[in-house]
């Protein structure tokens, strides 16, 4: 019996809904929390409050685990650079690569 063995991007677990390795559009979480990162450098917690226009809340972590998929996927990077959340503890900011910006030019200037 042979198996098929599927290639995911970095950013994709094997467990993870075929619909994660779909290419996201711009009402996508992931979308628009690279959409943030053009305007600034910014920690995870940064990037979901400009994204949500409100402080995170414990229900928008999952918003904020997108970042850690941005960077598996190279489109944001660490910058040297930390910055303390709200509550106090050093966090890393990043900032958006080329690779990034060419995938946001390709998510919301491509319609």
């Amino acid at each position: 019996m042979s198996h098929l063995q599927l290639v995911l991007p970095l950013a994709v677990r094997n467990d993870d809904p075929t619909t994660s390795v779909t290419p996201p559009n711009r009402n996508s979480q992931i979308a628009r929390l690279l959409d943030a990162y053009t305007l600034a450098d910014l920690t995870d917690e940064e990037a979901v409050e400009v994204t949500l226009g409100h402080p995170p809340t414990l229900a928008d972590e999952g918003l904020r685990r997108r970042a850690s998929d941005l960077r598996a996927l190279g489109w944001i990077t660490p910058t040297g650079e930390t910055r303390p959340n709200s509550r106090g503890r050093q966090r890393i900011v990043c900032k958006i690569t080329d690779a990034g910006r060419d995938a946001h030019m390709g998510v919301f200037c491509n319609d």
